[in-house]
């Protein structure tokens, strides 16, 4: 009887891992660029999904859904027929559409992005009394701001009733692509909004998620058994600290049609950030962010894997006692699926002609949401074999990948000390303005030596990546021709990264020192110069090559270019340039 009641148990569990072994949620989007024509991508296209098995394909073009929206229940002065907000509108509400029926006609479920709080600048006018605070934002808390918010659920499905569900940003509002709207974030001054330092406390923001998420579930989960997809990023706690996660889903029941989408990584999408301790806890499905095209680490303009290391864990992450990895948590319940970005994340370049670092990515990590049981090795090597890899060069594309990931956190960030990640980001790079207190604690606590170290490993090991792309001589011509291109982009960025960190080190040395190692600057800069030359004669010669990096600071505030002529790695460059008179 004991060995009956061993043998039912063990069948029991053989099947629940047989169904935990795929995910629910398999779901892409390609990111656009805010305020820029739309990504020309093949994974825009929905039977490129269904290809890789995905179960639906997330809309994001900076044109949300409700704002193809006429509110015609509410008040037919917002947006009246004939007008140009309406014609705007109409030729939005086409184009969704046509979407939409092409989603299905690939078999997936279509999602559209609903960025909170956007509305018609005319709505605003007309109800600003009743929804908007002293400051002129519309408040989430006020009666009136809910009311309109029921309104507009139930017209935007009026209007798309075969739209599968909505997925939900709270985090930032860009109105970049709605010449007819305005809007702001839900967390307003007072209301939970919080800066990036400040220590955890309750301040309302908290119940402005509840309220909102409650608001969300009755109209769109129970009335028309729509789904809806509430992302936690929000710049403030709640994507990041568990009891503020908890304690605002605790205020909303689960519901079979809503999960919590929450990027894997403890902030945006930087190596040597924590995997994200909100991940598992709590009641409610979720629904795992992956970007694949990286907007801090190269856009896929070079070798950039993160697949192993969001399945396995990233080295600089290994020790940690907490769960670091997606194969740490694929055992826990509330895991429901994974939401790769296979295109987009940030702003303006490098922009890219091939799209194999972003498809390599995504080949792996769909993959292994289809069958978790899969090894990252055997998923990678699939791939490399469906692209004509054969042999013993599906090793070296496999290593060459894993090398990138080694290169990246040595050359871009550091292992040695905590480095401000956004000091490049884009297409662009930064100077001592952005890492100024990295190198105060990097000169005060010795580690000059060790850092310029780690910087030169980077570079060799980038020459290693480079061998192997070089050695490679089977898979898709254009593949491998873009293995070798990319590769060597690679190389030489981060040999100019390498000298300026010379620079920017030696230099600051300097300049608390008052005494500067002239040989040293000036062979960096030299070596500078030269590099400079080599990578933009190189991106002008390869026909696949991507645009290239700009050695200036990124300015949000200034569109469309988002350059800072003043601040970034050439300005501090030329400064000591002019210390050491060369």
């Amino acid at each position: 009887m004991k060995k009956l009641l061993f043998v039912l148990l063990w069948l029991g569990c053989a099947c629940w891992g047989g169904l935990r072994a795929q995910l629910p949620v398999l779901m892409d989007m390609v990111h656009h660029n805010p305020g820029e024509p739309f990504t020309e991508s093949k994974f825009n296209a929905p039977a490129t999904l269904a290809r890789y098995g995905y179960s639906a394909q997330v809309v994001n073009e900076f044109q949300s859904v409700h704002t193809a929206i006429t509110y015609d229940g509410l008040d037919g002065r917002i947006c009246p027929p004939g007008s140009e907000e309406r014609l705007w509108a109409d030729s939005v509400a086409d184009r969704i559409r046509h979407r939409i029926e092409a989603i299905h006609r690939a078999g997936l479920e279509a999602y559209y992005f609903a960025d909170i709080i956007v509305f018609p600048k005319r709505l605003v006018e007309i109800y600003r009394d009743e929804i908007c605070d002293a400051d002129g934002n519309i408040d989430f808390t006020r009666p009136k701001t809910q009311e309109i918010h029921r309104v507009m659920l139930r017209e935007v499905f009026e209007r798309f009733p075969t739209l599968d569900g909505l997925v939900i940003r709270v985090g930032e509002t860009y109105l970049h692509n709605t010449p007819y709207h305005t809007g702001n974030g839900p967390i307003l001054k007072g209301k939970g909004k919080a800066s990036r330092n400040a220590p955890y406390k309750t301040d309302g923001g908290e119940e402005v998620h509840r309220s909102l998420m409650n608001l969300l579930r009755e109209e769109v989960c129970v009335r028309l058994n729509k789904k809806i997809f509430y992302r936690t990023w929000d710049f403030g706690f709640f994507h990041t600290t568990p009891q503020y996660y908890l304690n605002v889903t605790d205020g909303v029941e689960p519901h079979p049609n809503l999960y919590i989408c929450v990027k894997h990584v403890k902030g945006d999408y930087f190596r040597t950030y924590k995997f994200n301790p909100t991940l598992g806890i709590g009641r409610h499905k979720q629904v795992v962010e992956i970007e694949c095209q990286r907007e801090y680490e190269g856009k896929g303009a070079y070798p950039n894997y993160i697949a192993d290391g969001v399945l396995n864990g990233f080295e600089e992450l290994k020790s940690d006692a907490s769960p670091y990895c997606m194969n740490q948590l694929k055992g826990n319940p509330l895991l429901a699926g994974i939401w790769t970005w296979s295109r987009g994340g940030g702003w303006r370049g490098p922009y890219i002609k091939n799209e194999l670092w972003c498809e390599a990515n995504v080949a792996v990590l769909a993959g292994w949401a289809r069958d978790m049981s899969l090894t990252e090795r055997d998923l990678f090597a699939s791939y490399a074999a469906d692209n004509g890899f054969e042999g013993e060069d599906i090793g070296r594309f496999h290593r060459l990948a894993l090398l990138s990931a080694d290169a990246i956190v040595r050359g871009r960030y550091s292992l040695v000390k905590p480095v401000k990640v956004l000091w490049t980001r884009d297409q662009f790079i930064g100077g001592t303005e952005a890492l100024k207190a990295n190198l105060e604690t990097i000169v005060n606590s010795g580690l000059t030596d060790r850092v310029m170290a780690e910087k030169r490993e980077s570079v060799a090991l980038w020459e290693k990546i480079v061998a192997l792309a070089d050695s490679i001589q089977t898979g898709r011509p254009d593949l491998r021709s873009y293995l070798r291109t990319s590769s060597r982009y690679g190389l030489l960025l981060y040999s100019i990264y390498e000298q300026g960190w010379t620079i920017m080190l030696k230099g600051y040395e300097g300049d608390k020192s008052g005494k500067y190692d002239i040989q040293a600057l000036e062979k960096a800069i030299a070596r500078y110069d030269r590099l400079w030359e080599e990578y933009l004669a190189f991106v002008q010669a390869q026909a696949d090559c991507a645009t290239a990096y700009e050695p200036y600071a990124f300015n949000f505030r200034n569109p469309p270019s988002y350059r800072n002529p003043k601040l970034g790695l050439k300005p501090t460059v030329d400064k000591y340039r002019k210390i050491i008179g060369k």
